[in-house]
């Protein structure tokens, strides 16, 4: 019996996982219907669950960066999380979400001929609009080691209604005429996560900037940082910049630039991005 496109194959997912990526180690993958969190899972079985992928239909309870609530219908999107432990220091985690942003916006626009943004620093944009997101979460583990768990949010049959919402936001399918198969998309998602998890902290630096600037979505634009507590200020206008080598967020404040790892992010309406999760 064939799977519906908006339904995922989970066979079908997991023989492709296999045949691509070469790994010493095994990939757990799991599906589930219903869940409160697929981050919140695997982070409370971080010391048992390296190298797990978890992917529900449903999510009951996601959430986003700054405990925000990540909408996560029985719609054919994707709700994906994975964990792995690293022994990497906790600078070099805190570059990963931006490169998880860079190769997943590549594998899925090779896949569905889409022109995708990362919005600073861990926001997927289509055609201007949010389209998904990216929360990374940290835990210490029993040996040296520290467990990630990354998890992407990816409209990609539907999106949650803007005026609910508060901002503009889209889907993959509404660029695309052909009915998009959902599990293509969780097999590009999930190549460009294992790859980002291996590399080093100069590959990570290198793709960095070598990539950021074709994929940033705040580039050159007017934007506005609120930063509670900052010595400039509570609240900053200039133009962003790019980001500096640590990660952080660049911005030219009248001829000086000032670069932020946190705080709220918009281009002048009720639209935010948080700062670096670790």
């Amino acid at each position: 019996m064939s799977t519906p496109q908006g339904l995922l194959d989970i066979a079908l997912l997991r023989r492709q996982f296999a045949a691509q990526i070469e790994s010493d180690v095994a990939s757990i993958i799991d599906v589930v219907d219903s869940i409160a969190s697929t981050n919140a899972k695997l982070l409370s079985e971080a010391e048992q669950s390296a190298n797990h992928f978890l992917i529900a239909r449903q999510q009951t309870a996601g959430v986003g960066r700054r405990g925000g609530v990540w909408q996560s219908p029985p719609s054919g999107n994707l709700y994906l999380s994975y964990c792995f432990h690293t022994v990497q220091p906790l600078s070099t985690v805190a570059l990963m979400p931006l490169a998880f942003g860079i190769e997943i916006a590549t594998r899925v626009e090779a896949c569905l001929g889409a022109s995708i943004d990362i919005k600073w620093p861990n926001d997927i944009y289509l055609n201007g609009k949010k389209c998904g997101g990216i929360l990374l979460e940290t835990k210490s583990l029993a040996s040296s080691a520290i467990a990630v768990v990354v998890g992407v949010g990816l409209n990609v049959a539907s999106h949650p209604n803007e005026a609910l919402l508060g901002r503009p936001t889209t889907c993959l399918q509404s660029t695309c005429e052909q009915k998009i198969v959902l599990s293509d998309v969780a097999h590009a998602v999930m190549t460009a996560i294992k790859d980002v998890s291996e590399l080093s902290a100069e590959q990570l630096s290198d793709r960095l900037m070598c990539h950021w600037p074709e994929r940033d979505f705040l580039l050159n634009k007017e934007v506005n940082v609120s930063q509670g507590g900052s010595d400039i200020g509570a609240e900053v206008r200039g133009i962003a910049r790019g980001i500096a080598p640590d990660g952080g967020l660049r911005v030219d404040c009248n001829g000086r630039i000032e670069t932020f790892y946190a705080g709220e992010v918009s281009l002048g309406h009720v639209e935010a991005a948080a700062g670096i999760a670790n």
